[in-house]
């Protein structure tokens, strides 16, 4: 084999190769093996073809029918691998392609020849959205020169968008930035932060839509195809988070489908890689129990294992801190009481003490107000912050709570709610030399508490690299108020980072999702207001389907015929499709009505997987998980925002704050799916997203 040749694979060609019948893949995997040994051979037909507008592109045969694009290089041994077809297909996509390398960016590029373009004088010319940069500046961003002409005909967002299949994918991003607000000295500093001084060709930017094949093994690996194309394309911006050091903890945000948790995974293998030999576990957790499955088991296919880097959600990590004979905190083992036992005590503590505020109060007020901000005096009550409370009370009203909250902690005997241990554990861990991990990162930052936070900033030594924490404002539903300062994390200047690029869904279900969060105030974890300014998708496809009907019968006939659909063209696994409902009441009837179809479905609360049934879930358990199509069942004008007993009695405020944690519930789950939304539901359609 060659061992001099470096082939550069673009993720073009594995968009086309996915695509392929089985047995094209196979002897596309063949041909792959002989261009490594020698790429100019007869045997696969190396051609140059004069019809091309690019005459570096080549042909290679796969078989008599089927032919790969390569990109010869003008001096080296460089071979760019771009695109795999039927002969006539892969001609036609090859015929007026350009590839090359932009100095300014550091990065490959591939698009369309511009058209030459057609004057016509009695047509007013429209106004350029980039007329305020320099023809100097948009080459700065990487604008090939012969495409100048065709950026300043760009005269609006839709216009840019209709131009995307035109434009090289860093371009586009780079322009979507510029027409978001975004500054050029902005995009400047992340394009520069991508670049290496050595072997530029191997930088951040060059790899963003490209990966150099190294080695025989690695080689047979993606031939054999068990790559996932988030472990091989790290966008810039994702790998100078992972893999570089910090003087102090990290803060990264961003939208639904950005790669949080592939950067987060990326991070625990650096750490594990160049921290050297350290006696304590890094610590990966995260908020849901459902997903530690599949952390645990991509962290191994990225090398490291489960002794290096310990992967737990939070209840666990709690429950195992708590009763760990070597820190001998408590005597004997401790739990905590669910939600439903401390209402109960609650229950019995009004009882003695009968108040205005009932139970949901008093639960909210412990765990929203007291709890977070360790309060254990009345004069400590007093003066607290109430930041996310709706309700407001007098000097006299506290007095008489908090006599109800001493007689709670009495009642309860010396037994602990999650965030009263979360409150033990901190304190104890505060306090100790030998911290239990040696690193931090943590998944999903948005549904943790305070005093889960301030747990965390205790099991480690404040130092470079401690912790890595990432999240995404928008998808708070749990009513959590967070805030990195009060639980002693400390983020500062370019420590506080945010991911732009969707990877998941389509622009088009990107749109809908951000339709209905657009206008509410997001806190961003520090005081500040978050911003999904920038946040793009490189992906188009279907626009979401919204669709209602007369009665609850014909909307399950509607399911049901497209369930039976999809799953008889074979294109799609059924466990690749999920039907949520808001309710556990509401799923009750959707698996009734499942069962009477004998069509096979699957609680996603169940933890298994199963590629012959179908997923059913409510909205909270659709967290963290994606599929390919998503239907939204049960959404309309009445139900929509979902109104539970006493909602009516809320006063206006209290109802503001629910509607938003509904509409971030709302954005959870269209940005689960990657390429279809359907939204059905009775009667009027919602006004949330019907716009």
């Amino acid at each position: 084999m060659n061992h001099d040749i470096q082939l550069f694979i673009h993720d073009s060609f594995f968009d086309s190769f996915s695509s392929l019948p089985k047995h094209i893949q196979k002897q596309t995997r063949e041909l792959l093996k002989k261009f490594r040994e020698n790429p100019t051979s007869s045997a696969i037909n190396y051609e140059k073809i004069s019809s091309f507008a690019d005459q570096s592109l080549r042909t290679v045969r796969v078989t008599d029918k089927y032919r790969a694009i390569v990109q010869a290089p003008e001096k080296g041994k460089g071979y760019h691998l771009l695109w795999v077809d039927n002969h006539d297909e892969a001609m036609d996509w090859a015929k007026n392609k350009i590839f090359k390398w932009n100095l300014e960016t550091q990065g490959f590029q591939l698009f369309e020849q511009p058209p030459e373009p057609v004057i016509k004088e009695t047509i007013t010319p429209k106004v350029s959205l980039f007329n305020g940069l320099t023809d100097a500046e948009l080459l700065l961003i990487g604008t090939p020169e012969q495409m100048i002409n065709l950026v300043r005909s760009i005269s609006s967002v839709d216009d840019l968008s209709n131009s995307k299949k035109n434009l090289p994918a860093d371009l586009y991003e780079y322009l979507f930035y510029i027409a978001e607000g975004i500054t050029l000295e902005e995009i400047l500093e992340d394009i520069n932060a991508g670049k290496a001084a050595e072997n530029p060709m191997e930088s951040s930017n060059a790899l963003k839509h490209a990966f150099i094949l190294t080695d025989d093994a690695q080689l047979e690996e993606v031939l054999n195809g068990s790559f996932e194309k988030w472990k091989i394309f790290l966008h810039p911006s994702q790998r100078t988070l992972a893999y570089r050091n910090f003087n102090g903890p990290v803060k990264v945000t961003g939208g639904a489908g950005t790669g949080k948790t592939v950067c987060a995974l990326h991070r625990a293998k650096f750490l594990n890689d160049n921290s050297g030999i350290f006696d304590q576990p890094i610590l990966f957790t995260t908020y849901t129990k459902s997903l530690t499955g599949y952390l645990q088991d991509t962290i191994k296919s990225l090398g490291v294992s489960e002794k290096q880097v310990e992967i737990i959600n939070i209840d666990k990590l709690i429950s195992d801190l708590a009763n760990d004979p070597k820190y001998l905190i408590f005597d004997t083992w401790v739990g905590y009481f669910s939600a439903e036992q401390e209402k109960s005590i609650w229950r019995q503590s009004l009882e003695k003490y009968p108040s205005q505020f009932d139970v949901d109060f008093f639960f909210s007020e412990y765990n929203d107000i007291i709890l977070p901000q360790n309060i254990s005096t009345l004069e400590e009550y007093n003066t607290a912050s109430r930041i996310g409370r709706n309700s407001r009370i007098g000097k006299k009203d506290k007095i008489d709570i908090w006599t109800i909250v001493e007689e709670f902690k009495k009642q309860k005997e010396g037994n602990y709610s999650k965030l009263e241990l979360c409150n033990i554990l901190a304190a104890y861990f505060r306090n100790q030399k030998q911290k239990p991990y040696s690193y931090l990162i943590c998944d999903e930052i948005q549904d943790f508490s305070n005093p889960e936070l301030s747990l965390l900033r205790a099991l480690v030594e404040e130092r470079e690299n401690d912790m890595f924490l990432v999240g995404d404002p928008y998808q708070n539903i749990y009513k959590k108020t967070l805030n990195f300062a009060k639980s002693g994390v400390l983020v500062k200047g370019r420590r506080s980072r945010k991911l732009k690029i969707n990877y998941r869904t389509t622009e088009e279900i990107k749109h809908l999702a951000m339709e209905v969060v657009t206008d509410l105030k997001v806190d961003d974890f520090d005081g500040n207001q978050e911003s999904l300014k920038g946040y793009l998708s490189l992906m188009h496809g279907n626009e979401p389907v919204y669709q209602t009907f007369v009665t609850p019968e014909k909307e399950d006939e509607f399911i049901l015929n497209k369930l039976n659909f999809y799953i008889a063209s074979g294109e799609i696994q059924p466990s690749e499709i999920c039907v949520c409902t808001r309710t556990n009441h509401a799923l009750d009837d959707l698996k009734k009505s499942l069962n009477s179809s004998n069509i096979k479905y699957q609680d996603l609360s169940s933890n298994k997987q199963n590629n012959n049934s179908i997923i059913v879930s409510t909205f909270h358990n659709m967290k963290g998980h994606e599929f390919k199509i998503v239907f939204v069942k049960g959404t309309s004008e009445t139900t929509v925002p979902y109104k539970f007993v006493g909602y009516l009695d809320l006063s206006s405020r209290e109802k503001d704050a629910y509607d938003q944690q509904e509409r971030s519930l709302y954005y959870v789950v269209f940005s689960r799916a990657i390429q279809s939304v359907l939204i059905t539901g009775v009667g009027e359609k919602s006004n949330w997203f019907n716009n």
